[in-house]
C-alpha cells in the first residue's frame, strides 16, 4: 500500500507476524546528519519494505530505497547529482548482542522499546551508501577547477636545481 504519510514509528514484530508492506516518500530535508553532509536537501526517498518472520523466527525485511541526492563534487565544490538504488534485506533486533546473532545477510537495525525509528533507519541506510568522494564529469565542472585538478600540474618541475648538487661537487673532490 502506498502511504501518503509513512508512520514516525513503526513495530516490525507486528508488521512482519501478519506479513504486511509499506511504501512512501520521505522528504530529504527530514534528516539532519544527511542534509549537513549534502549539497541540498530538496528531493524525496522512497522506501518499499515487505516484512515476515523467517524459518528461524526473526523479524525481517526485505524491500528497497532510491533517492536522487545532491552531493558536493570535490574537484568544483558545485553540486553533483547522484541516483542511489539500494536493496535492503533488514534484521530486527532488541540490541547489540542479538545483532551478532544475525546472519551476514542481514543489516542489523536495534529496535528500542520494540519499535523503529523509520527516518533514523531510512537516513542511516542512505548515508552508508553515498560515495566517499563525487566528482561531475570533467566537462561538467568549472573549467578553472578542473585545471587545478588536473594530474599534469601536479608533475615536479624540472628546472628547479637539486639542493645536494653542491654536496656531490664536493665528494667528487
Amino acid at each position: 500500500m502506498l502511504n501518503d504519510t509513512l508512520p514516525k514509528y513503526f513495530d516490525p514484530r507486528k508488521y512482519a507476524s501478519y506479513e504486511q508492506a509499506f511504501e512512501g516518500y520521505v522528504p530529504l530535508n527530514e534528516f539532519k546528519e544527511l542534509c549537513a553532509i549534502l549539497a541540498s536537501d530538496e528531493g524525496n526517498a522512497f522506501i518499499h519494505l515487505d516484512f515476515r518472520v523467517d524459518e528461524d523466527r526473526r523479524y525481517i525485511a526485505t524491500g528497497s530505497l532510491t533517492a536522487q541526492v545532491q552531493v558536493v563534487c570535490q574537484r568544483c565544490m558545485g553540486a553533483v547529482s547522484h541516483d542511489l538504488a539500494l536493496d535492503l534485506s533488514l534484521g530486527f533486533v532488541y540490541d547489540e548482542d542479538h545483532a551478532k546473532n544475525l546472519p551476514n545477510s542481514y543489516d542489523p537495525v536495534v529496535m528500542t522499546d520494540g519499535e523503529v525509528i523509520l527516518a533514523d533507519m531510512v537516513e542511516q541506510e542512505i548515508i552508508l551508501a553515498l560515495p566517499i568522494v563525487a566528482y561531475h564529469e570533467e566537462s561538467g565542472c568549472n573549467p578553472t577547477a578542473v585545471k587545478y585538478a588536473s594530474s599534469t600540474d601536479d608533475a615536479p618541475d624540472d628546472e628547479k636545481p637539486n639542493p645536494f648538487s653542491i654536496l656531490a661537487q664536493l665528494k667528487a673532490k
